[in-house]
């Protein structure tokens, strides 16, 4: 994920603050497929070009990782965790959490977090945790109107080399899941489907790739 295949319509500031590095700590809000993680693997990503060190870890999968995986990440440049809730009410990864922040405030270390809700409005087993993460910048993310939906879907097929017609785009956003991130998925699929079979974009095609009948829903 990239900022140029990122399309911020009503977010414009947040993805400025987050481009351009202008906040320390960072708090992203935002609801399933609001853009929120393509934020972080962008800024990642960038972290990345300017030859800098950096690191995204998906809470989601926290079970897969060992709570000392917040240790020494003061060593970084950039630090991206996402889907943060995940882990907040846990009483050993919010002491890792504390002393991760206790150490990023003396160094130029950058820490983005991702959660579906805002500081405020999540659960947290230590209120000094809380209340040191009320204090970050925080933003929450706008869900993108059906136009702007359709631009962002078409972007980022742009940007994976190829084009999505407008009449593709709108039958797409009116027949499967709205939220961006399940239509990046599809685009992925319909991406590699079209290679593979040498195929261009129409709704019939994209009809018989995702099996979506008269009535049906993806």
């Amino acid at each position: 994920m990239v900022f140029d295949s990122f399309y911020p319509g009503p977010n414009i500031e947040i993805y400025q603050s987050i481009k351009t590095d202008s906040q320390k700590f960072l708090w992203i809000a935002g609801s399933k497929g609001s853009g929120k993680t393509h934020l972080l693997q962008a800024a990642l990503h960038q972290c990345f070009s300017f030859s800098n060190k950096g690191l995204y870890i998906p809470m989601r999968d926290f079970k897969e990782f060992n709570p000392e995986i917040l240790d020494n990440l003061d060593q970084l440049d950039l630090i991206c965790i996402d889907d943060i809730e995940c882990i907040l009410g846990k009483r050993i990864w919010e002491e890792k959490l504390m002393g991760l922040y206790e150490r990023l405030k003396i160094t130029k270390s950058q820490l983005v977090v991702g959660s579906f809700e805002s500081p405020k409005g999540t659960h947290f087993h230590l209120p000094d945790l809380a209340s040191r993460f009320t204090m970050f910048m925080i933003h929450r993310l706008e869900l993108l109107s059906e136009p702007e939906t359709i631009f962002a879907i078409q972007l980022h097929a742009n940007a994976r080399g190829f084009d999505l017609p407008d009449d593709c785009a709108k039958y797409l956003i009116r027949r499967v899941q709205r939220d961006l991130g399940s239509l990046i998925e599809i685009i992925q699929i319909l991406d590699y489907e079209s290679l593979s079979k040498k195929r261009k974009l129409t709704i019939p095609f994209i009809k018989s790739t995702l099996n979506l009948g008269q009535k049906s829903k993806f």
